[in-house]
């Protein structure tokens, strides 16, 4: 389970605003001659892999059920470097911007990741708007990919979405862990839009692959601490973004919402 947060500078336009406009990352704006509302279509975002679920139920295998999707706590590596999370062992507190190292120390009761397919990507905002990453995320960057099991995390990452095909990104897949292949690391760190995920897949005691857990299976108190994490992380992109309009938070449930 996941919401999704990101900066977004999307809504109404004026009217008689240019109908078709094409910013020089590819994306497209288009405005309606009568509403004045704007869509946008943005490169890349066809690419997400979207696995196809299965025609019908399958029982759960007890040894897979952390490792049933990419944001299960037994794959942590394959999202990007996470920004934080939640753990409640031994009482709850929040760590930031963890070491690869460290990724497997704690179970993480929610956790906030970048979107590796962005809605609006690092390039968006270079490229269409002169965005400068700050000198604080490229040292963390720089500092994340000097660890051996950082550069292959990192590295892993951008294969992955090179293989996808995603075209957000001007940086192509990394051959290696090195810091020359590692160009484009910092995109990872610097984006906008964010992913916050709950530790289960399955809700507990599941008998079945499609007892999916979600915003009905929480507790009071999970549902609180699932909310707490989404405000903080619009709060922070607000402080660390004051170029962006709009924060919009938003959770997708089942294919239909992608």
């Amino acid at each position: 389970m996941g919401t999704r947060v990101g900066t977004t500078q999307l809504g109404t336009t004026p009217l008689g605003a240019e109908p078709l406009r094409r910013l020089p990352d590819g994306t497209v704006k288009q405005v309606s001659p009568l509403t004045g509302t704007t869509v946008w279509t943005l490169p890349g975002r066809a690419n997400r892999p979207l696995p196809q679920p299965p025609a019908q139920r399958s029982p759960v295998d007890p040894a897979r059920v952390d490792d049933l999707c990419a944001f299960c706590p037994g794959r942590y590596r394959e999202t990007p470097p996470e920004k934080s999370r939640l753990v409640l062992d031994p009482y709850p507190h929040v760590l930031e911007h963890l070491p690869a190292r460290h990724l497997d120390d704690t179970v993480a009761e929610v956790r906030r990741i970048p979107n590796l397919f962005e809605i609006l990507a690092v390039d968006y905002w270079r490229t269409n708007h002169g965005y400068v990453v700050p000198p604080d995320v490229v040292a963390r960057a720089q500092a994340y990919v000097a660890d051996p099991e950082g550069a292959e995390h990192v590295a892993g990452v951008l294969r992955a979405r090179a293989a996808a095909g995603n075209g957000g990104s001007p940086h192509g897949a990394p051959a290696s862990g090195s810091p020359d292949d590692l160009a484009g690391a910092v995109d990872l760190f610097a984006g906008s839009h964010d992913v916050v995920v709950a530790r289960r897949h399955l809700v507990d005691g599941a008998v079945y692959d499609d007892q999916l857990a979600g915003s009905g299976t929480l507790t009071p108190l999970e549902h609180h601490r699932f909310m707490a994490a989404t405000v903080e992380t619009a709060r922070d992109l607000y402080d660390s973004r004051p170029d962006v309009r709009y924060v919009a938070a938003f959770q997708n449930w089942l294919r239909p919402a992608g």
